[in-house]
């Protein structure tokens, strides 16, 4: 279980106890390989990165910072060619 299926374990944990009874569905949505470093400390076993992931990894990486506000993100949006 990811950190994100974790807050949905636990949110739906708490709303079934609240109303006593009832069924739910909690789902994940990131894959695990984005946690590689803590899954490999949970399950406590080295695990392999699947090939596309692999063929990607060593690439470099790069950011952009840019502001929280709508008009920075837009403004950077029109400005990549």
């Amino acid at each position: 279980m990811d950190p994100h299926g974790a807050v949905a374990y636990h949110g739906l944990k708490q709303y079934l106890a609240a109303r006593g009874e009832g069924t739910g569905i909690f789902l994940e949505t990131a894959h695990p390989v984005k946690f590689y470093d803590v899954v490999e400390q949970v399950v406590e076993a080295v695990i392999d990165l699947p090939p596309a992931i692999q063929a990607i990894s060593d690439k470099q990486k790069s950011a952009v910072q840019i502001g929280t506000d709508y008009e920075g993100f837009r403004n950077y949006l029109l400005s990549i060619k």
